[in-house]
């Protein structure tokens, strides 16, 4: 009996493979379904609504509160980011995926003002892992305009660009729960007035349910 209860509790675990959906990772929402989710930590707290339009592809929406003030890369203190996340799924084997992510994004915010318009260009990878996660990680870079500071000749505008890494675990269970852990790394560029040069760190925790 004890054996036989074993067997079905190691059948109930989530196993990941190449092609288990992702929220923030290499694999897309399924075609038709719609995922729904939260995700808080530093700098901002994030809502997420991704919509799987075909077998290797869905279409994001990111709005997100920032109320990071250092590390964070976004220049501001207090403000409103509206990220598009477009993904591909390029490849699946059993273990193993890859895509490529391409988001636009809009920021405003409190920094006398702040407000920036851009792109992020970048890779993910997953790796399945023997039990429950997931393994993402990948390069990302981004560029855009911003302008920062007062109405004066004080304000800066400019380039403002970043290189960073990402990796994370994530987890897909009961069929419709995804669980998500992302860390970021970077440099953030500047030119014609704003500053660069600064380490970029940011992290975020948090949960989605895929609706059929």
């Amino acid at each position: 009996v004890l054996a036989g209860f074993a067997g079905g509790a190691e059948a109930q675990k989530p196993r990941p493979t190449g092609n288990t959906p992702s929220l923030n990772g290499a694999q897309v929402i399924p075609r038709g379904r719609t995922a729904l989710g939260i995700t808080v930590g530093y700098p901002s707290l994030r809502l997420h609504a991704v919509w799987g339009v075909g077998r290797n592809f869905d279409v994001g929406l990111m709005p997100a509160l920032t109320y990071g003030t250092r590390f964070d890369g976004y220049r501001q203190r207090l403000g409103l980011n509206l990220q598009i996340p477009l993904r591909w799924a390029l490849a699946d084997k059993p273990n193993f995926n890859f895509g490529f992510r391409l988001m636009p994004y809009f920021r405003i915010g409190e920094g006398s003002p702040a407000f920036s318009v851009g792109g992020n260009v970048g890779f993910r990878f997953g790796i399945a892992m023997p039990r429950v996660f997931t393994l993402i990680f990948g390069p990302e870079g981004r560029i855009g305009f911003a302008s920062v500071g007062d109405t004066t000749p004080g304000r800066a505008n400019g380039l403002d660009a970043e290189l960073t890494g990402m990796v994370g675990l994530e987890s897909y269970f009961k069929g419709k729960w995804l669980f998500s852990l992302e860390m970021h790394f970077g440099h953030l560029f500047g030119t014609g007035g704003l500053p660069g040069g600064g380490f970029i760190y940011r992290t975020w925790l948090g949960f989605a349910y895929v609706f059929r």
